[in-house]
């Protein structure tokens, strides 16, 4: 079964859902703040400390052990995420082979617009890609590549259905070269040679017919038979080719001596099914943003923290009541953003968003003569040793 795709076309979303977005006004405003931060303590900074050393193999526990805590510095560090649950659709004209329960099944429908059909993701928030038929646009038409005929000549052996043998190299004998005694005699005096007409000199060899069975190479012990009607001299069965057996050609090894092959575009049956696919792209948009923080973001992004506001609605409306006024700004640019992008390319199914503070501890530290900082953060308290060390250095 081959389908092949002729044109891909983006559908936007219908003039009724871009309505209905831009007059929406039901959404969600956060007035939630968040709690005091609870304090790290001694144990906990260091213990997530050695964590970090177990996890460095030039790191020697025992100077850390002799570390000095000066000051413990509570921080948070805000990460907001806006998530968008987008659907695309496209349509492209796909071909395949006609099976005889399909010859049936030739319903028809005025629906042409692909948003009409309903098609609902397995799961929310999870990229995925749909592929269906649109009900009502199979037709059955004549295949064109084989003009429905359901076979076509075989390119390797000119639609003869025989080529020359490889392992004797068209000679018909064992070792690969013509014996005298056939193409020096009178009645043969035929060197094997190519045909041109078949193709290359190489892939073809020029042979004689006697009706659909009796095919053999010129210049080959089985052209000297059927000259003489004796066997060569000097030649015996152990010196012709074993697997042509002294004729110089073989069965086409693609088409299997039949000099045709099945249509590979409609399998044989000579006609195709045209039908117009429909494919539909599930995908999340995903935007977040960090307050100012020391730790790398690549470090928050997997980091566990206190969610302060969480919502998932159809269509949510941004953040504007939170008392840092910059989680305000990127919740409401974000938002916009988003309703840009979709508009005239895809439809939102759904939206959610989230704000979680992130603890975040700064120690400062002594360690003989030498002085700095590093970082705890997270729930799960993970170290950041910023400028670590190399394997020379302990600290």
């Amino acid at each position: 079964m081959v389908n092949r795709y002729k044109t891909i076309s983006p559908e936007p979303p219908p003039d009724s859902y871009v309505k209905s977005v831009l007059n929406d006004s039901h959404g969600s405003a956060s007035n939630r703040y968040f709690d005091d931060i609870l304090p790290m303590g001694e144990c906990e900074v260091r213990d997530a400390l050695m964590g970090e050393v177990k996890r460095h193999r030039y790191w020697k526990s025992s100077a850390f052990k002799k570390m000095q805590f000066e000051r413990l510095e509570m921080l948070s560090c805000l990460h907001y995420v806006l998530e968008s649950f987008t659907e695309a659709r496209s349509t492209s004209e796909a071909t395949e082979a006609v099976t005889p329960g399909q010859l049936l099944d030739q319903a028809t429908t005025s629906i042409q617009n692909p948003w009409d059909y309903e098609v609902l993701p397995s799961s929310m928030f999870t990229d995925q890609v749909r592929v269906l038929e649109m009900p009502g646009s199979s037709t059955i038409n004549p295949c064109s590549a084989c003009n429905s005929e359901g076979t076509y000549h075989c390119f390797h052996c000119r639609g003869l259905g025989t080529d020359k043998c490889n392992f004797c190299r068209g000679t018909g004998m064992k070792s690969g070269v013509a014996h005298p005694a056939v193409y020096t005699h009178p009645m043969v005096a035929t060197f094997p040679h190519a045909d041109m007409a078949r193709g290359y000199a190489s892939s073809s060899t020029a042979m004689v017919r006697h009706g659909s069975n009796q095919v053999y190479g010129l210049g080959t012990p089985m052209h000297f038979m059927s000259k003489t009607g004796v066997p060569p001299p000097g030649i015996g069965t152990h010196d012709l080719c074993y697997m042509c057996q002294g004729r110089g050609v073989k069965e086409c090894h693609y088409c299997k001596g039949g000099g045709k092959k099945p249509c590979t575009a409609c399998c044989g049956t000579g006609s195709v099914r045209s039908f117009t696919k429909l494919k539909v792209y599930f995908k999340t948009e995903r935007s977040e943003f960090f307050t100012e923080c020391e730790v790398p973001e690549k470090l928050l992004t997997h980091a566990p923290g206190k969610e302060i506001f969480s919502e998932e609605q159809p269509y949510v409306l941004p953040i504007t009541k939170y008392h840092v006024q910059e989680i305000n700004e990127k919740s409401k640019l974000f938002c916009a953003e988003h309703l840009q992008n979709s508009m005239g390319m895809c439809r939102v199914i759904r939206q959610r968003h989230c704000l979680v503070a992130i603890p975040v501890c700064k120690v400062f530290y002594s360690l003989g003569n030498t002085k700095g900082t590093f970082f705890v953060y997270g729930n799960d308290r993970q170290c950041y040793v910023p400028n670590f060390p190399s394997k020379c250095v302990i600290l």
